[in-house]
């Protein structure tokens, strides 16, 4: 419950900062701001699939007297994510020449670039804790966060001087916060051992490298999106299809949290019942997830127009269908996680990636041309083609892969030992 709980103020806090630039400021504005927590959720994906996915599978498997200098190596590893994009994040802001891409853009990759180290270091420090199980550290982080950054953006926009810009400010001083908080809370947690740093990326890099490609890909297959409607329909059309997507966020606690659950309680079942454990685990997730959302759909598809006015205000009215197509696809999302996170204990990161680069396809053929016609509506419905077959992929490929562990057939983790092979 510690997980939900903690799911729920990271996206209550991420949904209210998006409605209060919403209220504060134009239509343009929150696009812009969308654009640019896509440009973070890029860099904090690919982080989390090169580093903390392969530490959560790796973690429990290291011998006990070891494991702190694993988690020293992949604090320097991490070090060297941060460098890298706040590289990349300059580098980008260098390639725009005055009138190129999206307008008012400039600006907010400049902010970014100045921040991005403090969100993505506060990233890496929740994935750790989760990992380790150390679910109230997190909720402790994340409350803090959530009181500070809420705050100051009320008080921001009580005075009139905030915009998308201002509010990636915001994002980053509280991350930073939140950084120096964890340092204490984790201090006891690493050893660095720099002879080690190199092995231990080696490991990581057995699945990073597919988790990594699979990551950018993932968030390529939906981030694209606001940016083909920026670029054909303007940021205004992309700032409707951002309070849409804001409104299907709301199932984003209870079922995100239920996911920091599942990828460590899939990890320990296997590490103490073996593959029979694993199936049982992946079973009662699926009926779980499905449940939730046979329940949170309808409402949305049903009052999601109205729900979009009350939040956002009536410059938002008139795309109820947008919310209720975008519901769906969530749907079809979410039902892949039970076989997702089994498959990264395969060691299987390889179908993630495959599945990722379906949703791709979709986006970049169909959902451009629906999007270049219908705007937010054909990114729902590209997103829900793509979540469809990505998520049908996923669970053929899991119903392979436990078919070979069952028979000792596998190249990844033992099946019979629950350790490393």
């Amino acid at each position: 419950m510690t997980t939900i709980a903690d799911q729920g103020v990271v996206s209550m806090t991420n949904f209210l900062t998006g409605v209060i630039v919403a209220r504060s400021c134009s239509r343009a504005e929150l696009g812009l701001y969308s654009l640019g927590f896509g440009v973070v959720l890029l860099l904090t994906s690919a982080q989390t699939y090169l580093i903390s996915v392969p530490y959560n599978v790796y973690c429990m498997r290291v011998p006990e007297g070891e494991r702190g200098a694993y988690t020293g190596s992949t604090l320097a590893h991490q070090m060297v994510v941060m460098a890298a994009s706040i590289a990349l994040l300059w580098a980008g802001l260098l390639l725009l020449s005055p009138g190129a891409g999206v307008p008012g853009m400039g600006p907010v990759l400049s902010m970014l670039a100045l921040t991005i180290a403090f969100t993505l270091a506060r990233e890496y420090g929740r994935q750790l804790f989760f990992s380790r199980l150390r679910f109230a550290s997190v909720l402790l982080l994340d409350v803090v966060v959530a009181v500070l950054q809420l705050a100051a953006l009320l008080w921001l926009a009580h005075v009139g001087k905030l915009s998308a810009r201002v509010a990636f400010a915001v994002t980053g001083a509280t991350s930073a916060v939140a950084v120096l908080l964890w340092a204490l809370l984790a201090r006891r947690l690493f050893e660095l051992v720099p002879a080690r740093v190199l092995a231990a990326f080696r490991m990581n890099w057995v699945i990073g490298r597919w988790s990594l490609a699979a990551g950018i890909a993932a968030v390529a297959g939906t981030q694209l999106y606001p940016w083909f409607i920026a670029a054909s329909r303007g940021t205004d059309q992309a700032g409707i299809l951002a309070a849409c997507t804001g409104i299907t966020a709301l199932t984003n606690p209870l079922v995100i949290g239920m996911g920091n659950f599942l990828a460590p309680k899939i990890t320990h079942a296997f590490a103490e019942g073996g593959v029979e454990a694993v199936q049982r685990v992946t079973r009662t997730a699926l009926l779980a997830f499905g449940a939730i959302m046979s329940f949170m759909c309808p409402a949305l598809f049903l009052g999601g127009g109205e729900l979009l006015k009350l939040v956002y205000g009536v410059r938002y009215a008139g795309h109820g269908l947008t919310v209720g197509l975008l519901s769906l696809a969530l749907v079809a999302d979410w039902l892949s996680l039970p076989a997702h996170y089994a498959l990264l204990l395969m060691e299987r990161a390889d179908v993630t990636f495959k599945s990722n680069l379906i949703e791709v396809l979709v986006t970049v053929t169909l959902g451009f041309a629906l999007v270049t016609r219908l705007g937010a509506i054909g990114a729902a419905i590209g997103l829900l083609v793509g979540y469809s077959l990505a998520t049908l992929f996923k669970w053929r490929e899991y119903r392979k892969g436990m078919g070979s562990w069952l028979t000792g057939d596998v190249g990844g983790a033992s099946p019979a030992s629950g350790t490393g092979s």
